[in-house]
């Protein structure tokens, strides 16, 4: 029987927020997504929760997000220093020759491999999803082979970290082997633009105000900012014909009071294909 559902599950795993949405509607209408909202046990209420993570002394998981950071901050001593705590650890496969075997740093100064750290907390948002998803659809049970999920990767990535966040994403359990057309790995920007060109015409800065929607015709040009954790990019786009990204970077990360700062600036021209 067709399936008159399209569910599809979207992850934003940022650098230093990540968070997720989903959608359950029929194909003849419009993607009503929901947001899971965060930091309730904390006094908070937000879209997306920090992208840290914790691990016992034998790499088994612990906690993820707002709750990584509350137990992390109690521990004291010997029993803070034998736990292993990411933060702010999404750029580490920038510039990086990527392998199965890259380690990464956690906050003690000890290292773990990178893939299983990224597996881990993508395994941790999976699972929370599907557990939102059934608090809200009257307890109908889902798994993840029923959704088409979506996972935002920046544009500066080049295709070994891209396929490592395809491999993690798999061992995570988001998808399987020979199903991996439901898992689609989209860029930041593209994503950012796709949803900008959905919105009233009110939301922009622009010359011809009172269209239901930006201007789509060919020509059209608009700026997307998106000023992350780590990274700031500026894109400019010009429908129907080239999407010039323009991308201003200022990588940062400040762990227990340590900065690294590091600077570049580059122009990328690509074919526009989000007309």
């Amino acid at each position: 029987m067709l399936c008159t559902f399209l569910p599809q599950e979207t992850i934003d795993f940022g650098t230093t927020y990540s968070g997720y949405a989903y959608s359950m509607t029929s194909r003849e209408e419009e993607p009503d997504p929901y947001l899971k909202t965060w930091g309730e046990e904390v006094g908070l209420q937000t879209v997306k929760t920090p992208t840290c993570i914790l691990f016992n002394e034998q790499e088994e998981f612990l906690k993820f997000g707002y709750e990584a950071k509350l137990v992390y901050g109690k521990m004291k001593g010997d029993e803070a220093r034998n736990k292993l705590f990411f933060n702010c650890f999404k750029m580490s496969l920038y510039g990086k020759v990527i392998n199965s075997d890259l380690t990464i740093k956690a906050a003690n100064g000890e290292s773990m491999k990178a893939l299983t750290v990224f597996t881990e907390a993508l395994r941790y948002l999976k699972e929370d999803a599907l557990k939102t998803i059934a608090e809200n659809t009257s307890g109908r049970k889902f798994i993840a082979s029923d959704f088409t999920w979506v996972l935002t990767v920046p544009a500066i990535w080049d295709p070994s970290a891209k396929q490592f966040m395809r491999e993690a994403a798999t061992q995570a359990g988001i998808v399987t082997k020979g199903k991996e057309d439901k898992l689609l790995i989209t860029l930041e920007p593209e994503a950012a633009s796709v949803y900008c060109k959905r919105l009233p015409a009110d939301g922009f800065i622009a010359e011809n105000q009172g269209e239901d929607k930006l201007d789509q015709s060919p020509g059209t040009q608009y700026i997307v900012v998106d000023c992350g954790g780590t990274v700031c990019l500026i894109h400019m786009y010009i429908l129907g014909a080239i999407l010039i990204l323009l991308m201003y970077k200022v990588l940062f990360c400040f762990v227990f009071h340590e900065a690294s700062i590091k600077t570049l600036t580059s122009v990328i021209i690509w074919a526009d294909v989000t007309k």
